[in-house]
Order: structure tokens, then C-alpha cells, then sequence
């Protein structure tokens, strides 16, 4: 990541962050369908993905108890409200150990903020690009 990238990840950051308590408060209230088709515009103009994905990354550490879901949530509402072609999913572990369950968020089919080894680790359940 350049620092040009860096800077403005640091600027919007504040905006993540409230975005983020928003979608945590809300999960308690609302359906996954009905709030994962909210649309939610950060005030930046043509920035890119890893911009965008840095920004909720380093807000979510800001945030006590933000797991999975309401971070890719909101990642989610994000990038599609910019008119990114981005899938929401849900996945649970192809171990037989330990019950294990995450969300997160494709882009070119590619996860976002993840290991390389994601889709290895965990079984699809489902996937939501948005209606």
C-alpha cells in the first residue's frame, strides 16, 4: 500500500468507524436481507478498494467486539453503494474439531482482507451480490 493510500485510508477512517457501530447496532434489530441491501456512502470521491478495505479494517480494531459480520456488512454496503462488484458470504469450517462460522467479502472473486487459504478453511453457505 503506497502512502498516498495510507493517508487517505486515515482520513476516512472516523466515517468507517461510525458506519461500523451503526451496522453492529443495527444487526440487533434489522434482517441480514434487509440490511444487507441498505446502500451507504462514505463522503470520498474515486478512491480505490484497498482504500476502502484498509480504512474498515483499522475502524474495526476501534470498535470493542466487532467480528465478522458487521464488518463485512458494512464493507459490503460500501463498496457496492461505489458501484464495486462485490459478493457478501458466509462461511462454516471443513474441520470436524471445533463449530466455526465467518463472513466476509469478494471482490473479482477474490476475498478482501482475508489469508489466500479462506476458501480452503471454509465452506460457502451462501452468497448475496445485492438486489
Amino acid at each position: 500500500m503506497k502512502l498516498f493510500e495510507i493517508i487517505q485510508s486515515m482520513k476516512i477512517m472516523p466515517q468507517s468507524r461510525k458506519h461500523l457501530i451503526w451496522v453492529k447496532s443495527q444487526l440487533e434489530t434489522v434482517s441480514y436481507d434487509l440490511l444487507i441491501n441498505k446502500k451507504y456512502e462514505l463522503l470520498v470521491n474515486q478512491t480505490s478498494v484497498n482504500v476502502i478495505v484498509k480504512s474498515y479494517f483499522w475502524a474495526s480494531r476501534l470498535i470493542y467486539d466487532c467480528h465478522c459480520l458487521p464488518r463485512s456488512i458494512a464493507l459490503y454496503q460500501q463498496l457496492k453503494s461505489l458501484g464495486f462488484d462485490v459478493k457478501h458470504k458466509f462461511g462454516v469450517n471443513n474441520s470436524d474439531e471445533k463449530f466455526a462460522a465467518h463472513a466476509w467479502v469478494e471482490y473479482q472473486d477474490k476475498p478482501l482482507n482475508e489469508s489466500e487459504d479462506l476458501k480452503k478453511k471454509f465452506t460457502v453457505l451462501n452468497q448475496s451480490n445485492g438486489s
